[in-house]
């Protein structure tokens, strides 16, 4: 074996390390800790990881929570972004320590970002490390541990079937989370969204081109409505009843998020279900794909 592989390990080793350290307490919170719902009351920006002044300031939630106990408790999210997708007022999901509330940690996907690409950069480099095996035959790329050579025959890889088993590897996952966030949303708008009425007030016509260079074009009908403050929003886009017979000054039923009352949509099924379903679908055919391939059924 050559000082590749001792140093391709001794990376990967560091990396799942890193991992690890990055997961620890969110992982013992999950199994020790008490979940709750906060409310996001604040953002604390900085500007400390640059040393340029006039920089963008990064950002981070300031949540505050009720224990049990019935202490009321603030924390401040240990990662900074550019930017959060949440307002003052939105509740937040965490988990957090009895015996030390301050110890919580906010159940949003900003928070492991640091831990997904530490983990992801590290399958990365144990796929590139197979393809340089099968590519090259060399055993010298070997690994000190013997585990690559074992997998590689485990699963019978070679150049043709591990490309594909990367490919869906990356593509199943994806799906799942799409199809995951696009139901969540639809299901929270539908439970906890407010229904009022809408009007269309026009119809707007929208043209993109297609791969073969011709131009494909379609009409959406403008829906106007308005909110519990009487703040007038128009919906430019909406799947409702496409190709229907909808005229100007119809009156159809939009949902809107309490917090966000300008992102409202029509409140039939194609609106929220044609998006989580495709996903899903895709989900389960790459799986079944996946599936076949590991047993030798397809390549």
């Amino acid at each position: 074996m050559s000082w590749i592989g001792w140093i391709n390990s001794a990376v990967v080793l560091a990396l799942l390390f890193l991992t690890g350290v990055l997961l620890k307490n969110p992982v013992r919170l999950f199994l020790t800790g008490k979940k709750t719902t906060g409310m996001l009351v604040g953002i604390d920006t900085t500007t400390r990881f640059s040393d340029s002044p006039e920089a963008n300031s990064l950002q981070s939630p300031i949540v505050e929570f009720v224990t049990s106990g019935g202490e009321k408790v603030t924390i401040t999210s240990r990662s900074y972004t550019p930017s959060i997708s949440i307002s003052v007022g939105d509740p937040v999901t965490l988990l957090y320590n009895e015996s030390n509330p301050q110890d919580a940690q906010l159940l949003m996907w900003r928070e492991f970002i640091g831990a997904f690409f530490t983990l992801g950069f590290t399958l990365l480099i144990i796929l590139m490390w197979i393809s340089a095996i099968l590519i090259s035959g060399d055993t010298k790329l070997d690994d000190p541990f013997h585990l690559l050579p074992a997998l590689i025959d485990h699963f019978r890889l070679n150049p043709f079937r591990f490309p594909i088993i990367f490919l869906l590897s990356l593509v199943i996952p994806l799906c799942g989370f799409g199809t995951y966030i696009l139901t969540k949303q639809a299901i929270d708008l539908r439970s906890h969204g407010i229904i009022v009425p809408g009007h269309v007030v026009g119809y707007q016509e929208s043209k993109s081109k297609m791969n073969d260079g011709s131009e494909a074009s379609g009409v959406f009908p403008m829906i106007k409505y308005k909110d519990a403050t009487g703040t007038s929003h128009t919906i430019r886009r909406s799947l409702g009843k496409p190709l229907s017979r909808l005229k100007s000054g119809d009156v159809v039923e939009v949902i809107y998020p309490i917090r966000h009352p300008g992102k409202g949509v029509v409140n039939t099924w194609d609106e929220f279900w044609p998006a989580p379903i495709f996903f899903g679908f895709l989900m389960v055919a790459f799986l079944v794909c996946f599936v076949l391939v590991l047993k030798g059924v397809m390549g």
